[in-house]
């Protein structure tokens, strides 16, 4: 009797090891279902609560072979880039993926671009953070954060454990240096290159798009460079000659207020809204008050005043002056941001689609330079946004989300997070190079109208769009051509002096006295351009009510930094 108990039990066993297995090699299988059954799960508060960490016991394996099995986790996120209300755990056949590979359900908070910060800054402040956030990452904050231990400190052991984010992690620059000056990691930036890197220091995307048919029409010079002065000439051209015949409706130059003072300011003075270090005497300084400053404000001044900007440019919202150049076609030019996912857009689904024409025949774009004729911007940085974790979260929902970011941050989840599910949206050519399945003129694969709503960086991008817009099939190589164009000329004509390396220790410098000189350039310098008056005057005016609070700043820096 006992020897037939023995064999019963070991039979028992036995089973319930099958059935475990089983249990675990469907899970995955289950992923590519398609299910996309609601469970209404997002979020309407910042709060972790109660309802994070651990729950039940269902368990699921990764997609790395199985090697752990996931104990199920509620998982609390704020971020942008995310629609709110939407349910990012079943609404859709790619968020059931991820749910089912990673065991999750997660709560997503959508945070608004205009509040993005502020309303981090009060959860972190009231330490009722989620348990994880995307974070516009700026010094002065982040330091006071680390300071009073708000936010989460990662083992001292991250790097190994999770070894695709380290590696991206290495290359934004800013994660290495702030590792230095804080004693450990407490953001994870968000490169924006990684793969297709393309220069250090970095470029940005701000473009010029021009119609080069209206530009041939008047016989004006098809180049991939022009000086902010040769901007004004073509567009006065285009005013007077109208080669559009748009009559009332024709605005040569189409800009809104950030991309103007972009144009016009920055891409004649490289520290019009900063400090630097001047290299002929070795004394900070500050770059609104310099010469450099003023020649782009009289630029400004000049574009307004002959009536080649839309007449209340300064009105007009974000985006707003893209469309009246590639969706309304009443624009012969406009400067705006163009990394390689925009140019595509912007050519394409925009200019191609609204306007019935052929974008790569009617559009030239090009790199602006100041009137010195170097390119002139401030190292861009290889990041934007970075992720941040509360100093309360759950070992398991924070080890989660490092996984999620570790398999996105690997060859198939970067193609992944960019093409949909494999064998469904993209797949491999009989070469090995990447094809997409699904048609996107018929339907994008993200976005609120998209096959999936819930694609895109909300699920743990750690390398942006930027980057692999170049290995994206569903772009137009010449558009892809194109952006790498540009890039690469601003890298070649680039000078040590007009387009420098960041200064770590200026970008690092904390006081109360530079809090208080945190200005809105945008909207002061626009205001300096439609006061009456001489333009010369306005500016040295207001440079001089701004000085009570800028020297202070400058004492600190030639006093600490030299």
């Amino acid at each position: 009797m006992k020897v037939f108990k023995r064999i019963l039990c070991l039979a028992i066993v036995v089973l319930m090891l099958f059935s475990m297995a089983a249990c675990g090699g469907s899970a995955n299988k289950s992923s590519q279902s398609g299910s996309s059954s609601s469970t209404g799960s997002t979020s309407s508060s910042g709060s972790t609560g109660t309802t994070s960490g651990t729950t039940g016991s269902s368990q699921q394996k990764p997609a790395d072979g199985g090697q752990k099995e996931y104990e199920h986790v509620v998982i609390n996120l704020a971020t942008i880039q995310a629609q709110d209300g939407y349910d990012y755990t079943k609404g859709d056949p790619f968020a059931q993926y991820y749910s089912d590979m990673f065991n999750y359900t997660l709560n997503v908070t959508a945070l608004a671009w205009d509040n993005w910060n502020e309303r981090l800054r009060i959860w972190i402040n009231a330490g009722d953070m989620p348990d994880v956030a995307v974070y516009n990452f700026i010094f002065a904050d982040a330091a006071g954060y680390v300071e009073q231990e708000l936010l989460k400190k990662l083992p001292d052991d991250w790097k190994t454990r999770w070894p695709n984010v380290a590696k991206v992690y290495e290359a934004t620059q800013l994660g290495p240096e702030m590792e230095k000056r804080f004693g450990g990691t407490y953001f994870l930036p968000r490169a924006r290159f990684f793969y297709n890197a393309i220069g250090d220091p970095l470029p940005d995307h701000w473009s010029l798009y021009m119609r080069k048919d209206w530009a041939e029409a008047i016989n004006f010079p098809i180049k991939t460079t022009y000086t902010i002065s040769e901007v004004i000439d073509f567009a006065k051209q285009i005013k007077a000659s109208d080669p559009g015949n748009l009559g009332d409706n024709l605005i040569p130059l189409a800009v809104q207020p950030h991309s103007a003072v972009e144009l016009f300011v920055y891409r004649n003075s490289t520290y019009y809204n900063s400090f630097y270090k001047d290299p002929n005497d070795g004394l900070y300084k500050w770059g609104a008050a310099s010469v450099d400053t003023l020649e782009g404000l009289k630029l400004f001044a000049e574009a307004y005043q002959a009536g080649v900007l839309f007449p209340e440019f300064y009105t007009l919202p974000s985006n707003e002056d893209t469309r009246q150049f590639d969706t309304q076609g009443i624009a012969a030019s406009n400067f705006g941001q163009a990394p390689t996912a925009a140019v595509h857009t912007n050519l394409v689904n925009n200019f191609q689609q609204n306007l019935n024409l052929d974008p790569f025949e009617c559009v030239n774009m090009a790199t602006i330079l100041g009137e010195d004729g170097n390119f002139h911007q401030r190292d861009l940085i290889n990041f934007w946004g970075a992720v941040i974790f509360s100093p309360n979260v759950d070992d398991k929902v924070f080890e989660r989300w490092m996984d999620v970011l570790d398999y996105n941050a690997s060859d198939e989840g970067r193609i992944t997070l960019n093409l949909g599910l494999k064998d469904i949206d993209w797949t491999y050519d009989s070469d090995g190079t990447l094809k997409s399945l699904h048609d996107v003129k018929k339907q994008p694969l993200g976005g609120p109208n998209g096959k999936y709503p819930s694609m895109g960086y909300t699920l743990g991008a750690i390398i942006l769009f930027d980057d692999f817009a170049f290995d994206n099939p569903n772009n137009d190589p010449r558009a892809v051509e194109m952006s790498r164009t540009l890039y690469r000329e601003r890298c070649q004509i680039a000078t040590a002096a007009t387009f420098p390396k960041i200064d770590w220790d200026l970008y690092c410098f904390d006081s109360p006295s530079m809090r208080k000189v945190q200005f809105d350039y945008d909207t002061e310098l626009c205001s300096l351009v439609l006061m009456e008056g001489d333009i010369e005057t306005n500016w040295r005016n207001w440079v001089e009510s701004k000085m009570p609070l800028i020297e202070p700043v400058l004492e600190e820096l030639n006093s600490q930094l030299r």
